[in-house]
């Protein structure tokens, strides 16, 4: 067995990890990656024997998956890596080289990059927003989350002295190095003046742009457009701390499991095109859960199956209707009132229309549940 040379650099008994690492480096790595990162990091402040085979046991990969990982953060120069004439790799050493630049530069090159960033001129459906209003060397002051959040999407300009006055916020440059972390590229134009509309038009603060990049990250999605949707969404619902917003969050979640219980539908997550419909029926036709519950449970009593579009048929039925409440389901399920005596008696009275070509036929006796039924289905 091929033993290495473990180079540490802190002979305490416990294992240190550079905040810069955890900030920096940790966000957008692989989770392997950052195991095996950490892992040599504790067998560096143990004096432990190790080897890429021990390596890989302990992670259950293979020695090719743990020289992926060493390769990885060598590129990043967190790791030095030394073999021997015939390619054996023999020694792994630690360095702090990306960890020695000085931050005042690192948010320096942020202002520059603020300053720098041109207007974005396009009109298309990528394109950010432009408000009318004026910027003032505050945060602009002419609109309310909620009227910001009504501008329909055209193009979003920030003057260059306004850029310039924002690079001056060292909060303003760190946000901007924050959200680069989370979506593991460097911004575009675009990309910034949509960060810039966040902070200094919808006036979320830090913590709420930070929480809205991650939580967008976390469902997959790290396009500028939906982190836009997202935010223009919090913004009218006059969302502005991460306290509110993760209860949204976690409010319409549950919802969503609840929904996928009454279906019978365990051991998953909801699917995209089912988190929309879900969505659709919550948010845009503002049912209550008692209210969607109840479509589900007549969707399965006609389907016997757990199908979102029957279902979305008939809340989208009930909504055209008025419905709001189970209440107002139970006045449309109920019969139409029976004729008193006295208005049977009219209706006999009156005079049958005469016989023609025009109604000379056998009447149709329709089954209105039925053809409701049919409806449905179609």
């Amino acid at each position: 067995m091929n033993h290495l040379t473990l180079h540490k650099f802190s002979a305490n008994d416990f294992t240190l990890v550079h905040n810069q690492f955890i900030e920096q480096y940790m966000v957008s790595a692989n989770g392997e990656f950052v195991k095996i990162y950490l892992y040599l990091l504790h067998c560096s402040a143990s004096d432990r024997d190790i080897s890429l085979s021990s390596i890989a046991d302990t992670f259950n990969h293979t020695e090719n998956d743990v020289k992926r990982a060493l390769a990885y953060w060598e590129k990043l120069h967190l790791l030095s890596l030394t073999y021997d004439s015939e390619g054996i790799l023999t020694d792994i050493a630690f360095t702090d080289e990306s960890f020695s630049e000085n931050r005042q530069k690192r948010l320096e090159r942020y202002a520059d990059r603020l300053e720098q960033a041109v207007p974005d001129h396009s009109s298309g459906p990528d394109s950010p927003m432009e408000p009318d209003r004026t910027m003032t060397a505050g945060r602009s002051t002419a609109a309310s989350p909620s009227s910001a959040a009504s501008v329909s999407p055209s193009r979003f300009t920030v003057s260059l002295q306004r850029k310039k006055e924002l690079s001056q916020q060292e909060e303003v440059q760190q946000l901007l190095y924050i959200a680069e972390q989370y979506l593991a590229k460097t911004l575009s134009s675009t990309e910034v003046n949509h960060i810039l509309y966040f902070y200094d038009e919808l006036h979320f603060s830090f913590d709420l742009i930070e929480y809205l990049i991650e939580y967008c990250v976390s469902k997959g999605k790290r396009s500028i457009n939906y982190i836009r949707k997202v935010a223009l969404e919090w913004a009218s619902q006059g969302i502005t701390t991460v306290s509110q917003a993760k209860k949204d969050t976690n409010l319409y979640h549950r919802d969503y499991y609840t929904v996928l219980n009454a279906f019978g539908i365990q051991g998953r997550g909801p699917a995209q095109a089912e988190i929309e419909q879900m969505s659709r029926w919550f948010r845009e036709y503002g049912f209550s859960t008692d209210v969607v519950l109840e479509a589900c449970r007549r969707t399965i009593n006609r389907t016997h199956t757990p199908n979102f579009q029957y279902a979305d048929k008939i809340l989208s039925g009930w909504k055209d209707m008025g419905v709001h409440s189970l209440a107002d389901i139970e006045k449309l399920d109920k019969p139409a009132p029976k004729a008193s005596p006295q208005e049977e008696a009219s209706a006999a009275s009156r005079p049958k229309a005469a016989s023609n070509k025009f109604n000379n036929f056998p009447q149709r006796k329709y089954d209105f549940d039925q053809l409701e039924q049919q409806l449905l289905d179609c």
